[in-house]
């Protein structure tokens, strides 16, 4: 685990820790982000991981119930944004922020976070669409990253999953974030490691994540 500092203050050195998880289920996963939220309210990281597989169900999802018993399990989550899929071969990027301390308005976080994810495929040589409609990254009209986040208190959680080598049938169970569209994997389009991806994705989340 590496860390990078945040200064707050002369007097309190915040800290951005960049936290990699591995494979997690999802529900004990959000359950750590919000106790988080709760009692540390100067923690500030990074998390980076994969899921389990399962459909999560945000607030603007209106039409499909929460089933766990399903194979993937449908969940109930409180982000932004309607259904999608996470699972291995996708990887997560959650944002767990006190957003007094970041150097840009909270309500911009979502437009930053997918400026920076757009930016990082540009530098691939890859011809992306930004979404900030129903929040997400679009290779030839094909969804390959969507963004859901939670502010509360102006703390933040939730945050940003792209496709690299996923199971692309298992989005055809449903509509991801609502919407008529296919869903694409990352390989598809370029020759590039998983490793070396995430590790682009954190260093342009990092510049982004600066002292005010």
């Amino acid at each position: 685990m590496v860390s990078y500092s945040l200064c707050r203050s002369r007097k309190n050195i915040m800290k951005l820790k960049i936290e990699h998880k591995g494979l997690i289920d999802y529900e004990s996963c959000t359950t750590d982000m919000k106790q988080l939220v709760e009692s540390q309210p100067n923690y500030h990281s990074i998390w980076v991981l994969e899921h389990n597989p399962v459909f999560t169900i945000g607030i603007s999802e209106k039409g499909i119930k929460e089933d766990k018993k399903k194979d993937p399990p449908f969940i109930k989550t409180d982000r932004g944004g309607k259904i999608t899929y996470h699972g291995p071969g996708q990887k997560i990027f959650y944002f767990i922020l006190n957003l007094k301390d970041i150097p840009f308005r909270p309500t911009d976080l979502t437009k930053n976070i997918l400026q920076k994810t757009s930016d990082t495929l540009d530098g691939y040589g890859l011809d992306n669409k930004i979404n900030l409609e129903d929040p997400g990254i679009y290779l030839e009209n094909k969804k390959l990253a969507s963004v859901g986040m939670r502010i509360r208190r102006n703390y933040s959680y939730h945050g940003l999953s792209i496709n690299f080598d996923t199971n692309l049938s298992t989005f055809n169970m449903i509509k991801p974030c609502g919407l008529d569209v296919q869903a694409c994997n990352l390989n598809q389009y370029i020759d590039i490691g998983i490793d070396e991806l995430t590790s682009d994705l954190i260093d342009a989340y990092k510049e982004l994540i600066k002292v005010k």
